[in-house]
C-alpha cells in the first residue's frame, strides 16, 4: 500500500511554511479542502489547497502520484511568489509518506474560474513510501 499523497503533501507543507517570514507566506493556510467562497472566513490570508490528479504504481515498491498545489492570495504576484516557494520547498523535501519530489508544470498565474480571486498552482510528482500491510 502507499500513502495518501494529499495527506503527506499537506502536511508536509505545514511544516514547511511554519515560520517563513516573506509577506506573501505568513499566515498562510494548507489543507486539502478549498477555500470558502466567502474571504471574510480566512481573513484574506493565503490559502494553498493540495489535490492529488492520480496515484500510479510502475512495480510492487514504487509508487507515485501527481499532486496539485493551488494558491489562493489577495493579488497575483504573492499568488506567484507563494506558489514559487511552495514549489521549491517541496522539491528539497521528504517526509509524511514520500521520498521525494519531481517537478512537472508552473508555477502558473491564473484566477479562480468561480470568483475571479487570484490564484497560482503547479504540479508535482510525489515519489511514495510503501506501507507494509
Amino acid at each position: 500500500m502507499f500513502p495518501d499523497p494529499r495527506l503527506g503533501v499537506r502536511d508536509l507543507l505545514r511544516e514547511l511554511l511554519a515560520g517563513r517570514t516573506e509577506p506573501y507566506a505568513r499566515d498562510v493556510e494548507v489543507s486539502t479542502r478549498g477555500p470558502s467562497s466567502r474571504s471574510d472566513e480566512t481573513g484574506g490570508r493565503p490559502y494553498v489547497r493540495v489535490v492529488s490528479d492520480g496515484r500510479f504504481r510502475n512495480s510492487r515498491l514504487n509508487g507515485r502520484a501527481t499532486v496539485r498545489v493551488i494558491v489562493w492570495h489577495r493579488d497575483d504576484g504573492a499568488a506567484e511568489a507563494l506558489a514559487a516557494l511552495c514549489e521549491a520547498l517541496l522539491l528539497a523535501a521528504h517526509g509524511h509518506g514520500v521520498r521525494g519530489f519531481s517537478p512537472l508544470v508552473g508555477p502558473r498565474p491564473t484566477g479562480d474560474p468561480d470568483t475571479g480571486a487570484p490564484m497560482s498552482y503547479f504540479t508535482v510528482t510525489a515519489r511514495l513510501t510503501p506501507l507494509a500491510v
